[in-house]
């Protein structure tokens, strides 16, 4: 009877600390955003930009913004370009240009992209893993 009662005594005070254990895939994202920064990508947890209704948009997943400044060579004073992803089309959201070709180079998670004067933002759902990384840094690294 004792012993039940060290044991039950023990599980009460070892639950609470397991259930605050990360899951594995929560350890998993944990490790591509710790290779995403050794990429020199920074990583934010943060709501998706506000999409313009024509494009009919909608997604369960949840985004992060993997986001880097671009090299003085590329910034563009005035810049804000934004595009999204519908059904694997890439479009941008105001205006009529047409889309980078860079932007094909991306893994499919991507949902977003935007250029600034001194960044590039993507907002990816992080599925592909450490594959989709590397696309998504080749791809960074491929703008011009």
């Amino acid at each position: 009877m004792v012993y039940v009662l060290i044991v039950l005594g023990l599980a009460v005070v070892i639950a609470p600390l397991i259930s605050a254990m990360p899951s594995k895939s929560q350890r998993a994202k944990a490790a591509l955003r710790d290779q995403a920064r050794a990429c020199n990508l920074r990583v934010s947890l943060r709501p998706l930009p506000v999409i313009p209704p024509r494009f009919r948009f909608a997604s369960d997943d949840e985004f992060a913004c993997y986001e880097k400044r671009l090299p003085a060579s590329l910034h563009v004073a005035g810049r804000d370009e934004r595009f999204v992803s519908v059904s694997g089309e890439w479009s941008p959201t105001s205006g009529v240009s047409t889309a980078p070709k860079w932007l094909s180079a991306l893994p499919s998670g991507v949902a977003f992209v935007e250029l600034s004067e001194q960044t590039v933002s993507i907002f990816w759902n992080e599925k592909e893993g450490l594959d989709g990384l590397n696309l998504l840094s080749q791809a960074i690294d491929s703008i011009e």
